[in-house]
């Protein structure tokens, strides 16, 4: 009656196998993780909110002190001061580079 013990133990061998072919397929978890964690080139050393808005030429998030431009369709709206020069707030209207025409070429 020992041969019917020995053939369970045969299957046993075999869920063995199984178990390290799963792990192998684990490795294209790892790959995914790569891609994760190469960041943009723009976010070099930054901790910045993805969702938080940007502004001014320079095209980042707002900080210090702002101006607003004056013209209701400006595309940008909001600017740093120390970006268009300004070191404090002017008085009457103020129109950014773009609105009042002076695009750098």
């Amino acid at each position: 009656g020992n041969t019917g013990k020995s053939t369970p133990g045969g299957k046993k061998a075999k869920k063995n196998n199984q178990s390290s072919q799963k792990k192998r397929g684990g490795a294209t978890g790892r790959k995914v993780e790569r891609e994760r964690s190469a960041s943009p080139p723009e976010h070099r050393g930054l901790e910045i909110d993805p969702d938080e808005p940007t502004y001014c030429l320079c095209d980042e998030v707002s900080y210090g002190e702002m101006i607003g431009c004056d013209n209701d369709l400006c595309p940008i709206e909001w600017f740093h001061f120390n970006c268009v020069g300004l070191s404090g707030k002017p008085k009457g209207k103020w129109f950014c580079p773009f609105c009042r025409g002076d695009k750098p070429t």
